[in-house]
């Protein structure tokens, strides 16, 4: 019988919570919070405003030339000091720093994205100890090298003169970007605790698989294990799904061998797969490994393990050069967006805000994020989640938009920074992908660098050799040592929007915002894969007023241009409005109308994807979230508020979409399925005039097709409706399942919506409250366009919004509120409140309009 309460393996002393902290030139101690930073720390004590309120970035610039001091005292007992080895384990110091304990200097620090383990035994006493951080300016640490350069690096999006970010191993958003603010922080940002260990640490578990099929998988697990004495103990391996896993070993264990590696292989039966969102369950076996002596268990390793098959393929073909990912043999398209940190101070990001951002995930429908490389590299809470979730993860690498430095020192850096998340991530079943950097290959081509920062032929040539060196040569060897089996891709994007290549590989389309180019081109700028393009909108009216004040609400406020970080943004905003609907009558409808013009531009490109299956294979749209308050590409903003672009999102990555496209006087409906198998469907097409009758049927039976687009029908738009009946018909297209359920809805229009004959109407709203969730059913006696429904400040994601009505054609939509009362439901059922299309533009008296917090 083995001994759990002997159990001495990462037994802990935690040493998160209250430290203190100071400006290092004032010697000011207050109380901190770890984990956190000096900018929060500073709030906390009312020291600075906030930082994400109004203009105040502008004013807090000159924190990050200061050096900060972290110290706590804490209490070790002589039986924790009777361990073999005790491990001072800090998973996130930002940046440069130097460790002391007990007035002894243990370590130095100098990349944010590695974890310290400290063997620190020898400094610790019996009683009060005390260890201290010293975390040294950024700005002015690596300011020497940028002088000894004489040069710029052509970091485009760091906001410092000097350019600074491209010597700091850290979240290259910190200096700023062009929808994030410029916070360059420092402190303990990850947890910080004290590991105790007796006799034996299991200090790493890699799983490799090597077949797997329906009716078998053939996997290994190798164990790095170091031991402090020499033993014989047993290995004791657990499997809770499949018990017919277990496994217990002898093993010899030797002081002197340092690191040893034990391989354990295992074949099973009818295993279950792991699935991305969508075509089956993310299943995974929870392991334990535990080294046993005496009966007592004194190492254990616990490790979640998927059992799936995942290949890049990215090779030429009759098409042009393919990039798709195939998932236990079927190529899957990938539906998702590029995630950026959910925060800029990263501390804050807890397991509940991951919780909700991968909610928020599986609702849109998606089934990948890309992890973009001008952020960090996620705690292990965000991967756990993906792989439960069934979310597959385009893993970056934290360097984006610029060239860096390649000598020894930086080369080092960045090897034992990839080593260590590389060993950390290797073993999720989310992970589908490593990808070297974010532009820099399509940035070399065509950003005109030497130009912009007057580098001579003979420089330029050799920081493109750097680039190779850092990006050819040592991340993928720290890949092929690591994690062979995955796929590593230098530089995204492969093709180039500028050049034409759309039947090339994967593309960033930029086109569409930057080239200032109609939203119908994302029609026709389709790649074979498309992983980064998209449009900015402002936040939800609620949201923007937690970061203003009434007299900043204004276009051209200096408060909302410091929350406007890209040079023309505004004015892109409003010159692709003018193109599609009448000006917004006023700021409060500008928001609105903003976010109804990126969620239905967005639509063209998903649709157009999609349809496209399988030339293109993949559509991740820039931005899932953002990282401040501020407007954005992001399609949920900083509270959590879903934009009307999130529901269109879910919408249109459904399992099955309808995509309705015309051309001249043909409308064409095609249908794309993601499911893997074919069933039977019937297709119903009905145009509706404005008042909800009914002016054209059209229904047939379909067989909806496995993992594939299938054209329906080409209906001519002249046989639908008049050409006097445009402006004010809709046709609505659903596909029904045999069982009467609706799979896929859209709707076309005829004509431009500022064109459209919309008319004040008189919507009712129904309430219905059950335990922990308020229902709302709207109806209309005339139609209504994009009916965004609110409940002032709460922050609140009904099922749907941003939904149109057709009179006869009830809505119904819910809020689910776990932990809430009934009373407080019914509070909040008061403050329902809606608005319209018609409400952005129309001259309206106030009782034809029903706006709550607007």
């Amino acid at each position: 019988m083995i001994n759990e309460e002997y159990m001495t393996q990462m037994k802990t002393l935690p040493l998160n919570g209250t430290w203190q902290f100071c400006q290092a030139d004032t010697q000011d101690w207050r109380n901190a919070e770890v984990p956190g930073c000096n900018f929060t720390d500073l709030l906390a004590h009312n020291l600075i405003d906030d930082p994400f309120d109004r203009d105040n970035e502008s004013h807090l610039q000159w924190i990050e030339k200061k050096d900060w001091h972290y110290r706590r005292s804490f209490i070790v007992s002589a039986a924790q000091l009777a361990h073999s080895e005790v491990n001072l384990v800090a998973l996130g110091l930002d940046t440069f720093c130097d460790i002391y304990l007990n007035g002894q200097h243990l370590s130095s620090g100098q990349n944010m994205f590695v974890g310290q383990h400290l063997a620190c035994k020898s400094l610790l006493v019996e009683g009060e100890n005390e260890v201290e951080i010293r975390f040294r300016s950024p700005m002015n640490e690596v300011y020497p090298q940028f002088i000894a350069n004489d040069f710029t690096y052509p970091a485009e999006n760091d906001k410092s003169d000097e350019k600074l970010s491209v010597f700091c191993r850290k979240a290259p958003c910190h200096f700023g970007w062009d929808w994030g603010p410029k916070f360059v922080t420092s402190g303990i940002w990850r947890d910080i605790y004290l590991a105790f260990i007796d006799s034996a640490e299991i200090k790493d578990v890699h799983f490799v698989q090597q077949t797997l099929s329906a009716q078998r998988a053939d996997f290994h697990i190798a164990l790095d294990v170091s031991a402090m004495t020499d033993f014989d103990a047993q290995l004791v391996v657990k499997c809770e799904q499949a018990p017919q896993l277990n496994q217990i070993l002898d093993v010899h264990l030797s002081a002197q061998a340092g690191e040893q590696s034990m391989l354990v292989n295992f074949t099973l039966n009818d295993p279950k797969r792991w699935w991305p969102n969508g075509l089956g369950e993310a299943f995974l076996y929870d392991f334990s490994f535990e080294l046993v002596k005496d009966k007592r268990v004194i190492a254990r390793r616990e490790q979640a393990l998927g059992l799936r098959e995942i290949e890049v393929v990215n090779q030429a073909d009759e098409m042009g050069e393919s990039f798709y990912f195939k998932v236990n043999g079927h190529p899957v398209f990938m539906k998702g967006a590029n995630y950026i940190p959910d925060d800029s101070f990263i501390h804050r990001v807890n397991a509940q805000r991951h919780q909700q951002v991968f909610d928020a995930v599986v609702a849109g429908n998606m089934n990948m994020l890309r992890v973009w490389g001008g952020g960090i590299y996620q705690d292990d809470t965000f991967y756990e989640l993906a792989d439960r979730n069934g979310i597959l993860i385009w893993q970056d690498f934290m360097f984006a938009c610029t060239l860096y430095p390649a000598d020894e020192a930086f080369l080092a850096n960045v090897k034992q920074e990839a080593e260590y998340n590389v060993k950390r991530l290797r073993n999720h079943p989310c992970i589908a992908m490593w990808c070297g950097n974010n532009e820099v290959d399509m940035a070399i081509e065509k950003w005109q660098w030497a130009e912009k920062f007057d580098y001579s032929d003979e420089l330029y040539e050799r920081l493109k050799q750097d680039y190779i060196r850092l990006f050819d040569d040592c991340l993928p060897k720290v890949i092929n040592s690591l994690d062979a089996q995955r796929f590593y891709l230098r530089s995204s994007p492969i093709g180039f929007w500028e050049n034409d290549e759309d039947n090339k590989a994967n593309h960033h389309y930029w086109g569409v915002w930057h080239g200032e180019e109609p939203f119908s081109e994302y029609k026709k700028r389709v790649p074979r894969f498309m992983s980064e393009y998209g449009f900015q909108s402002f936040p939800i009216a609620e949201s923007t007023y937690a970061f203003t004040q009434p007299e900043d609400r204004e276009l051209e406020s200096a408060v909302m241009q410091v929350h406007q970080k890209h040079p023309r943004g505004n004015k892109l905003i409003r010159s692709y409005m003018d193109e599609e609907f009448n000006a917004p009558k006023d700021f409060d409808q500008l928001l609105y109308l903003s976010q109804v013009q990126q969620a239905l531009g967005l639509k063209m490109a998903f649709e157009a994807h999609r349809k496209a299956m399988p030339f293109c294979m993949g559509t991740l749209y820039w931005q899932l979230n953002d990282t401040w308050p501020a407007a954005s590409w992001s399609g949920i903003d900083y509270f959590g508020r879903w934009k009307a672009l999130h529901y269109q999102a879910k919408r249109s990555f459904g399992q099955q979409l309808l995509v309705l496209d015309q051309v001249n006087d043909q409308l064409e409906v095609t249908l794309v399925s993601d499911d893997l198998q074919p069933f039977s469907a019937q297709l119903h097409v009905q145009v509706y005039d404005f008042d909800g009758s009914v002016v054209y049927s059209h229904e047939q039976d379909v067989l909806v097709p496995g993992n594939a687009s299938l054209s329906l029908a080409s209906l001519a738009v002249s046989e639908l409706v008049s050409q006097a009946q445009q402006r004010g018909a809709v046709l609505v297209a659903r596909l029904m399942h045999q069982d009467g359920r609706v799979l896929s809805q859209n709707s076309h229009f005829f004509v431009a919506n500022k064109d459209l004959a919309l008319k004040p109407a008189d919507i009712q709203c129904e309430q219905v409250i059950s335990p922990e969730c308020l229902s709302l059913r709207f109806s209309s006696d005339t139609f209504v366009r994009q009916l965004y429904v609110s409940v002032g400040e709460q922050v609140t994601n009904f099922s749907d919004n941003f939904f149109d009505l057709i009179p006869g054609i009830d809505v119904s939509i819910h809020l689910a509120l776990p932990g809430m009362k009934q009373q407080e439901i019914e509070r909040l059922g008061a403050k329902v409140g809606w608005q319209s299309l018609l409400d952005s533009f129309a001259s309206l008296s106030n009782e034809h309009r029903n706006i709550a917090g607007l």
